[in-house]
């Protein structure tokens, strides 16, 4: 059976994830304590987390999986988007579709609360997207000189934040979370990290308000003296111009200290202000194509409810149709088999609803799998991407009128690790 963790089964639990990750380092007597501490303080608090086991009827935890309960913007709405982590299966039971059993009661007590999309950072890409997650975002990371940055700011507005700005750290994040589709507010996790100084925080405020926050770190470079460090960049959060413009002349500052600073972001529009994006590889990509980073895919989505979703979103500040339309898709999901079908997705009197209907695959207008329509109604790739690959034929509609109507406009922004 499945069920909540309580304090008497922490200790399975730390011996459980010690095998099923070692590189979490907590094999050892001192480290596994320490583990379990955390994992009881987690419980016992009153927080975003939650944490479910499979026991066998000998009571022993076989499989275990942490719930985030988070508040997330799908394309300027907040709304309710969980997340699974920690997903562990015990070594000598692998291979026996535990972890099968694990999403499928995460997807079922989702759907209970009438959660409509859900998220995870996979270990293996494929297993999950063959139970209907869908690619998010792609992340870069840069490897830039300092002297790259822009330093038409104000270095001297930034100062040097400590956790007792938390609630200031906090405000401004959450506003930029409101500001940026995908972004989840601030978790009691982070709010732990910012309390016990994990990172160094650098700040801007206009008058008595923080408009800019950046948490980051010092790091000695691999194989080199005690005088050569790279900054890595971990958080970068601001709501106004200027205080990014102000934070890049901080960094470009630090020339003297830095070698390259690290920037792991969504965002690949920011080489465009940069002075010299290129990173420290001196690799050209033929022709004439200077290497300015890696790139790796990691979040992905799943509509854990499509009702749910259509509902709590309405395909908010998208174009909408000028009179009332009806579009009839087919969706494809193995994994919840009660999503698998026809649907007629309407629009009247300024709402999207959705209902289920008997016609089939071949009669509808639209057939997608479930974890194409999560990455598109997320804003990762387009209906026309879609349709130009040859993952979906939409010839009774236009690929470019469904983005229009169901595609936010921007790709999800997700700093919130889970």
């Amino acid at each position: 059976m499945i069920r909540l963790l309580t304090k008497s089964n922490t200790k399975q639990a730390a011996t459980l994830l010690a095998m099923a990750y070692p590189g979490m380092q907590i094999a050892g007597e001192e480290a596994q304590q320490a583990f379990i501490e955390r994992l009881n303080l987690e419980i016992e608090t009153e927080n975003n987390l939650s944490f479910y086991g499979l026991f066998t009827e000998q009571n022993e935890l076989v499989g275990i999986y942490k719930l985030h309960d988070l508040q997330g913007n799908v394309n300027g709405k907040i709304v309710r988007i969980w997340g699974i982590g920690t997903v562990g299966v015990h070594f000598f039971q692998k291979k026996e579709g535990i972890a099968k059993r694990l999403l499928q009661h995460f997807h079922e007590v989702a759907r209970s609360e009438n959660v409509g999309i859900v998220a995870l950072y996979p270990f293996n890409t494929t297993f999950y997207q063959k139970m209907g997650y869908g690619y998010g975002p792609t992340r870069y990371q840069y490897k830039l000189k300092p002297a790259s940055f822009p330093s038409s700011g104000d270095r001297k507005k930034v100062i040097m934040l400590s956790p007792a700005n938390e609630e200031e750290i906090v405000a401004v994040y959450n506003k930029f979370a409101s500001l940026h589709h995908g972004m989840i507010e601030r978790t009691w996790h982070e709010r732990n990290l910012i309390k016990k100084k994990a990172t160094y925080y650098a700040g801007v405020y206009e008058g008595d308000e923080l408009v800019g926050a950046l948490a980051y770190a010092l790091l000695p470079v691999k194989d080199s003296h005690f005088l050569h460090h790279e900054m890595t960049i971990f958080e970068w959060v601001w709501t106004k111009p200027s205080a990014f413009m102000d934070l890049c002349a901080w960094i470009h500052s630090q020339q003297d200290q830095v070698d390259r600073v690290i920037v792991r972001t969504h965002d690949e529009s920011l080489i465009f202000q940069l002075e010299d994006p290129r990173n420290d590889s001196n690799h050209l990509i033929p022709s004439v194509y200077h290497e300015i980073g890696t790139a790796g895919i990691g979040l992905m989505y799943r509509i854990s409810s499509i009702e749910s979703f259509v509902q709590q979103t309405n395909f908010h500040s998208l174009d909408r149709p000028d009179h009332p339309a009806t579009i009839s898709l087919f969706v494809q999901d193995t994994f919840i088999p009660q999503q698998n079908g026809s649907y007629h997705l309407s629009f009247s009197q300024d709402r999207w609803s959705i209902e289920k209907s008997s016609e089939s695959m071949e009669e509808v207008d639209l057939s997608i799998a479930i974890s194409d329509l999560s990455s598109w109604w997320m804003g990762c790739v387009s209906m026309e991407q879609l349709v130009q690959y040859g993952k979906v034929n939409a010839d009774k509609l236009s690929a470019r009128q469904l983005d229009r109507w169901f595609k936010p406009e921007s790709k999800p922004v997700c700093l919130t690790s889970f």
